[in-house]
């Protein structure tokens, strides 16, 4: 017995089907033959008809001498798609997320996708595209926005394999000189969409934030992508993003009871370490190379966290906070003097 939502299941891909075989077989059926046929009005029958020449390419066409139809091409193949309904639901959220995620074109594309195969659906399973997108709701993180602009040239450069032309903006500088990049892969790092690309003057693959990137088009230069370029090991020896010109080096956190707990549940990286410590806490070993990208990490968690190691990550986190110290004692020194008969703030 098939299970519900299965190929069986799909009244509309049946008759389809159904509809396929009798002009593969050059039967020259019309709609009143396959109206009993399929147990189906007439009606019914255009639409499928209409469905398979306008939505699945079907190269059909009335026959007056046979009184049916025809396919004008012997080679047509029907699509066959393998969907249910927790399928159809899972693009519903991916849609939903990549839009939340500021990928908004590949989001679009997710719901065209999903718009398109909801009529193959049993009544049961179907769900209009907005129902999906209400059952899934996404907290905002800050994030860099991208520009549409930017996201299809990206998307168009990786399908065809064509070289990126753009300008590449540094935070607080404006945009630099016109570069031909080479994307390898697309990175999403938190909320933020990366690209890993090779410069064509050479040089080894760096990332980029597709928010930074202005005027981007794709070019005509075609490139190839290293049979054994992996995404993953690009970032093995980090959990950051920082990869170009750091040496590799790990370094040790010691966390407090109050926020071990959270910390052992987190993956930050596939090769990580977690120790217990002392009175409840935890320690952390993560792989980066970069100092600040460490210092960041560090001072996200406030008092819980103490850097135990390197002693160069010790040192600048000693800085660090000597001048937040600094900086939140001159506040308090300035808030502290107020002058006679001015009110306190309610």
């Amino acid at each position: 017995m098939a299970r519900k939502g299965s190929f069986k299941d799909r009244p509309l891909w049946r008759r389809l089907q159904g509809i396929h075989h009798a002009l593969k077989e050059g039967r020259h059926p019309n709609a009143s033959s396959l109206a009993s046929e399929l147990s189906v009005s007439t009606k019914t029958v255009q639409r499928d008809l209409d469905y398979l020449r306008d939505e699945l390419s079907a190269p059909i066409e009335w026959d007056r001498r046979e009184n049916g139809y025809r396919y004008t091409r012997a080679d047509y193949v029907l699509p066959f798609l393998p969907v249910d309904g927790k399928d159809l639901f899972a693009i519903g959220v991916a849609a939903q997320v990549l839009g939340l995620l500021g990928a908004a074109p590949l989001a679009r594309d997710l719901k065209a996708c999903y718009a398109r195969l909801a009529p193959l659906m049993p009544p049961a399973v179907r769900l209009h595209p907005d129902t999906v997108m209400e059952m899934l709701a996404l907290r905002a993180n800050a994030f860099r926005p991208v520009r549409d602009e930017t996201w299809q040239a990206v998307v168009d450069c990786l399908q065809r394999g064509v070289s990126l032309s753009a300008r590449y903006r540094h935070p607080g500088e404006p945009a630099g000189e016109r570069r031909v990049l080479r994307p390898y892969a697309l990175i999403l790092s938190g909320r933020d969409w990366m690209l890993l690309a090779l410069e064509s003057t050479g040089g080894p693959v760096k990332s980029f934030y597709l928010a930074r990137l202005e005027g981007a088009s794709a070019t005509e230069e075609r490139y190839a992508i290293p049979k054994d370029f992996d995404p993953e090991a690009f970032y093995r020896d980090t959990f950051g993003l920082f990869v170009g010109g750091g040496k590799p080096f790990r370094f040790r956190v010691r966390f407090s009871k109050e926020a071990a707990g959270d910390v052992r549940e987190i993956r930050f990286h596939p090769r990580q370490r977690l120790e217990d410590g002392p009175h409840g806490s935890v320690i952390l070993e993560l792989p980066v190379r970069s100092v600040r990208e460490a210092r960041r990490f560090v001072l996200g968690y406030g008092k819980d966290a103490l850097a135990l190691g390197p002693e160069e990550l010790v040192e600048d986190l000693g800085r660090e906070v000597s001048e937040l110290a600094r900086a939140y004692g001159k506040r308090k020194t300035g808030s502290g003097k107020r002058k006679a008969g001015s009110r306190k703030p309610e």
